[in-house]
């Protein structure tokens, strides 16, 4: 999709209904569908995060969105593809500003050149107790990026037409132990699955139809 066609579609982005349980169900894995109630159980009240799906133009004026490949360290989520983004702080004084804020710190993305859209549908994630507040945002222009050595493995510049195309696939994949079922998009050799393939259900559903 050009990234000019993209930004005359925004006022009918922003004012589409959001079909966020359909669009998250359709990527729910099967270990997310195992441990949905798992946040009874905690003893903390549920935390609350925030992503930044941030569409850009990239090459030939193509939109692109970026994504990051998290550092392996002993957490829930090491490893894992997901948008930039984390938990909010006490300095934040909405979830919007958290996704500024780890954007920034993330992938040197200053929020003077990042344009609210919209929000989308929160993502509650078990195993980690958060519940993720995605927002849609656009940059007018390209985009040089700057990774955190300390959370940062890899920054992905990933072109928006092959997941508009794409239909999820099945993937194996070994997770703290055990070897779930999950689906995902893949993009070349990158596989996203999880919260962040839940949310990029969503987008995707939202920017088809266009």
């Amino acid at each position: 999709m050009k990234f000019n066609y993209l930004k005359q579609q925004l006022p009918e982005i922003k004012h589409k209904n959001l079909e966020g349980a359909v669009a998250h169900q359709r990527a729910m894995s099967e270990h997310i569908r195992a441990d949905i109630f798992k946040h009874v159980h905690h003893k903390n009240p549920v935390r609350k995060a925030a992503v930044l799906a941030l569409l850009y133009p990239g090459a030939q004026n193509c939109t692109h969105l970026v994504m990051i490949l998290r550092k392996t360290y002993n957490g829930h989520h090491s490893g894992q593809i997901s948008f930039p983004g984390g938990k909010k702080e006490p300095q934040d004084t909405n979830l919007w500003q958290t996704a500024l804020r780890e954007t920034a710190e993330e992938i040197g993305i200053n929020p003077t050149q990042i344009d609210f859209v919209r929000s989308l549908t929160p993502v509650f994630i078990p195993i980690s107790n958060f519940r993720v507040q995605p927002f849609l945002a656009f940059a007018n222009s390209s985009l040089h990026f700057i990774k955190d050595p300390f959370e940062v493995e890899q920054i992905l510049e990933i072109p928006l037409k092959p997941l508009l195309k794409n239909q999820m696939i099945d993937l194996k994949h070994d997770y703290f132990g055990q070897t779930y079922n999950l689906k995902a998009y893949k993009v070349g050799s990158i596989k996203i699955w999880g919260a962040t393939a839940m949310i990029l259900s969503e987008i995707t559903n939202l920017l088809q139809e266009l």
